[in-house]
């Protein structure tokens, strides 16, 4: 069975050097679930393999997209059974973001 890919979309984000701006997609780089990454616009699209993302996946795109203030509600798509019960704790700092 092939795996379901999502698009997430990251609107504007910043960068504050060109060290900063490889910081963050050597993190994308070094996440299993992430299959491609490319910008469009004001946007980097970023492909993400939905049968790939465990908790620690999902702790490291919260982790980054806290980082470099994109819009988290993007991961909502993400969530599963496997790690619905700590990604729904109220006391987050993703959750309102995501779920608010």
């Amino acid at each position: 069975m092939k795996s379901e890919t999502v698009i997430l979309e990251a609107q504007g984000v910043v960068f504050f050097s060109q060290h900063d701006e490889a910081a963050f997609f050597e993190w994308l780089g070094k996440l299993d679930c992430v299959t491609n990454y490319e910008g469009a616009g004001i946007a980097i699209d970023i492909s993400v393999e939905k049968d790939k993302v465990d908790e620690v996946q999902m702790r490291e795109l919260l982790s980054l997209f806290n980082r470099y203030k994109i819009n988290m509600n993007e991961l909502a798509v993400l969530d599963c059974p496997e790690f619905s019960t700590w990604l729904h704790d109220e006391g987050g700092y993703w959750y309102k973001s995501m779920f608010g």
